[in-house]
């Protein structure tokens, strides 16, 4: 038996995306940091997010519902939840939740494809199933739900608040920049200290040199077409891609843990693949430059105080406006350490206030 009230913080699916634990870690911290007074423990995700699985199904026919059961004082849940699939696999867990007085926090919300669709469906959802309190991790998701609940703010990504959590290994390794394509393939870089000539897909200045970059155009092709997609065009990647560039070694992290397809994992040099967070963490503490296509690499690795730049489409990167870094497809960038502190604890006094107030959301 507990003594203190209990706090569900879902999570989990960390092997299929790594960057699901850096705001699931940081969105913990924030949690104890406002309920002092309550235990804050992870649980498992709901079934239907693994990937492949058709999320407009909802959950697997024969799935317990075992959030449905959990007696605790408030369930949280974090990052892109809500999908179009959103009530599909989430309302039979409200309902019950909610009739037993459970209060839903949305800590770090936002949109996984930012369509009209994903708005309307949730705007009604939100309504039935109101939350006590919601903070979005950028203002397209802020300005969309705004009005479906007293309790709303304009908040950073919970994983701003990883190294408030951990502090990273050093490593006994020469300057090191991290490149992260475990979706997209990998560009092939050339750098020169000197303006570079030719045709490149992209120019950018970093660590002192010009970089030219050329994409794959058959494997680009192939990751464009989806997740399962990409597997078959890195199968066509015959590439032997450099362990250093311009005198700095390469550590190429990948995200994807499970399923783990070693062939993918491992065929380039320095690769690292962990099904733990604190790994990451280490290795993007400790860059001199992050090139990713990976949101949550480059949100370790700014804050961690270390530049990073994003390649993909993916209109989740949204997140990067709220803190003025909305140009991070276009150049490295660099996040100020006393912005974030600041966004950090405004986010806080915010939760806090909400909280002390014991107001639940009627809408």
């Amino acid at each position: 038996m507990y003594a203190k009230p209990r706090i569900a913080l879902v999570s989990g699916f960390w092997g299929q995306n790594i960057g699901n634990a850096f705001f699931n870690i940081g969105g913990k911290w924030i949690l104890q940091e406002v309920f002092p007074e309550h235990d804050v423990d992870f649980i498992q995700d709901q079934p239907g997010l693994r990937t492949f699985h058709k999320q407009s199904t909802g959950n697997p026919k024969n799935d317990i519902g075992l959030l449905q059961y959990l007696k605790v004082d408030y369930i949280v849940l974090q990052g892109p939840m809500l999908t179009a699939s959103f009530r599909a696999l989430w309302e039979r867990t409200f309902a019950a939740l909610t009739r037993r007085g459970t209060r839903i926090i949305l800590l770090g919300a936002a949109m996984f494809k930012y369509t009209d669709e994903e708005v309307e469906v949730n705007r009604h959802f939100l309504r039935e199933y109101p939350p006590f309190l919601m903070s979005t991790r950028d203002h397209y998701t802020y300005q969309a739900f705004k009005d479906t609940c007293p309790h709303v703010y304009s908040g950073i990504d919970s994983a701003f608040f990883c190294p408030k959590v951990y502090t990273p290994f050093e490593l006994a390794l020469k300057p090191y920049v991290t490149i992260n394509f475990d979706r997209f393939p990998e560009p092939d870089f050339t750098v020169s200290a000197r303006s570079l000539e030719g045709t490149f897909d992209k120019q950018i200045q970093a660590l002192g040199c010009h970089w030219g970059m050329r994409i794959p155009r058959l494997q680009m092709r192939f990751s464009l077409k989806g997740k399962a997609w990409a597997y078959i065009g890195a199968l066509f990647d015959r590439r032997r891609l450099p362990a250093e560039i311009a005198g700095y070694t390469v550590v190429r992290p990948e995200h994807r843990f499970n399923p783990h397809v070693t062939w993918k994992i491992y065929r380039q040099p320095n690769a690292v693949a962990s099904d733990e967070p604190f790994t990451y963490f280490t290795v993007y503490a400790g860059t001199s430059l992050t090139l990713a296509d990976r949101v949550h690499a480059c949100v370790a690795t700014l804050a961690y105080g270390k530049p990073a730049m994003l390649f993909t489409p993916s209109p989740r990167a949204r997140l990067f406006e709220r803190l003025g870094l909305g140009a991070i497809r276009e150049r490295p960038v660099r996040l100020d350490p006393e912005r974030l502190e600041e966004e950090r604890q405004s986010e806080l006094h915010f939760l806090k206030a909400a909280v002390a107030s014991e107001t639940p959301c009627a809408v």
